[in-house]
């Protein structure tokens, strides 16, 4: 496997780290954490260095998203976990938590149905025209396309606040693997967990 440089740019720590465990301390919980991953230490070093209008972009109108969700037993909370990225580089952290008792019985989903709807509502509010939603749950866009029908309260509300949120927004979706090392789906992921823990 290749090494990458974790360059942070806006973290706890603000450096250059050699492995995604150690990069992924330094911005998971920290908002507005701003990091990109590199092939060699010395473009890591370029990124630290270089203004946010020196940044190559790939399409302007485009921002990419991934999302997850997570759910506390103990507790009945769902919640949900955003990255929002432009050219692999961390535009904003965004998560949440909630108890809404007509969403609870669908446990994480419900809270990966949030993150999705809120990942287009950040992208719309932001001036962009499109959003790649990056998710693991095949009901974000099952659902989301009408190719699965809707029956419960999650999944029918749902579709009602993405058909209202997506009318000025072209959304594509790409299906992630769980758990499967992606960056940006793990950090997700965390971002889900430490919104459970400070409710």
């Amino acid at each position: 496997m290749a090494k990458k440089f974790y360059a942070i740019k806006k973290g706890k720590n603000p450096g250059i780290y050699t492995t995604w465990t150690e990069a992924q301390q330094q911005v998971s919980g920290f908002s507005g954490a701003e990091f990109k991953s590199f092939s060699t230490k010395k473009e890591a070093e370029n990124y630290l260095s270089s203004s946010k209008k020196g940044l190559p972009v790939s399409d302007e109108e485009t921002v990419t998203a991934y999302v997850d969700g997570s759910f506390d037993k103990l507790n009945n909370r769902y919640s949900y976990g955003v990255v929002m990225l432009k050219d692999n580089t961390v535009l904003a952290t965004l998560n949440n938590s909630d108890n809404d008792a007509k969403y609870v019985e669908s446990f994480q989903i419900a809270g990966e149905c949030f993150g999705s709807l809120n990942a287009i509502k950040w992208a719309t509010n932001n001036g962009y025209k499109k959003v790649v939603i990056h998710y693991d749950y095949l009901g974000i866009e099952m659902w989301a396309t009408e190719k699965w029908r809707t029956n419960k309260a999650v999944s029918k509300d749902y579709v009602t606040y993405f058909k209202k949120l997506s009318q000025n927004i072209e959304v594509e979706f790409k299906k992630v693997k769980a758990h499967s090392g992606i960056e940006f789906n793990e950090l997700a992921d965390q971002l889900a967990k430490d919104a459970l823990k400070f409710q």
